[in-house]
């Protein structure tokens, strides 16, 4: 089991790194790094954890996440059973912060870099409708040297430009977990999501932790912020959401297959989560595609 902490393949004096991954499936692992992490998904579908958010990604999307935010994009099961017809692809831009220490935080041209990288406390979803990041990002496949400062200055201009980040956890994301609670954490993520289509009992969970029931409750909530049942809900509630865009499935098959036994207890909790319906929900993606 490959622990938390994460090392991004770079030189250690490289302020902005592009990479991308074309691979069958995302880094599956939750996981933090210390650079501020900027991705463009162009290929995969699956669920994103940070902290208290548990949502959908898609093609299109974009993210920002800040310093240390543990993290992981975990593509749908169907990646995983070999269809090489599918594949997750995103391009990503990586600022490391160490390499530059405190010295531009006494430049007055980069101050308002450096405190928007201090404010970045989890994950934000980036709305670039015109696509400037993203041919900037993409261009930076290439462009080295001062180029690359100058361009991928641009793109942090546009991302401090108002309403172009959408924050995502409602709560600051815990950060530097040790590497015992990494690993902790991972196991019991990989577990939820893996079991997403039951009811989980607590004392499984507790199990995969390797802790009692009372100390894994105390554990779990510092980190989530929310009770097992909670984070759990989310899980089956986003990929509920997901599945309702299969209008081949009924209402009570989509509870059923998102690990719901009881519809009344689905549409509740649903309501809950979403504000609307299950059935209300569907319409809104139907209208959506009209």
């Amino acid at each position: 089991m490959k622990v938390l902490s994460f090392k991004i393949p770079k030189p250690e004096n490289q302020l902005v790194r592009h990479q991308v991954d074309d691979v069958p499936y995302f880094y599956d692992k939750l996981h933090q790094h210390p650079e501020v992490q900027l991705t463009k998904i162009l290929h995969g579908v699956g669920n994103l954890v940070v902290g208290d958010y548990i949502g959908r990604f898609a093609a299109g999307d974009m993210y920002i996440l800040g310093q240390d935010i543990p993290h992981v994009f975990r593509n749908d099961d169907s990646y995983y059973l070999g269809d090489k017809s599918k594949r997750a692809y995103m391009e990503s831009l990586f600022y490391d912060l160490k390499v530059v220490g405190n010295h531009l935080v006494h430049i007055e041209e980069f101050s308002g870099i450096m405190e928007f990288f201090k404010k970045l406390d989890g994950c934000y979803k980036v709305h670039d409708q015109s696509n400037y990041i993203k041919k900037r990002i993409i261009k930076l496949r290439t462009i080295t040297g001062l180029n690359r400062i100058i361009l991928s200055m641009e793109v942090l201009h546009r991302l401090m430009q108002e309403g172009t980040l959408q924050r995502l956890n409602k709560m600051g994301s815990v950060r530097n977990y040790s590497k015992k609670e990494g690993r902790r954490m991972d196991n019991v993520m990989r577990f939820l999501m893996e079991e997403s289509h039951r009811q989980v009992k607590l004392a499984e969970v507790a199990e995969v932790a390797n802790m009692n029931k009372e100390a894994f409750c105390r554990f779990f909530k510092e980190r989530t912020r929310k009770t097992l049942t909670e984070f759990h809900n989310e899980v089956r509630i986003t990929n509920a959401c997901h599945m309702l865009g299969n209008k081949d499935m009924s209402i009570s098959q989509v509870a059923n297959e998102s690990g719901f036994s009881n519809l009344s207890y689905f549409n509740r909790v649903f309501r809950k989560l979403n504000g609307v319906t299950p059935k209300e929900f569907r319409k809104s993606l139907q209208k959506g595609t009209e």
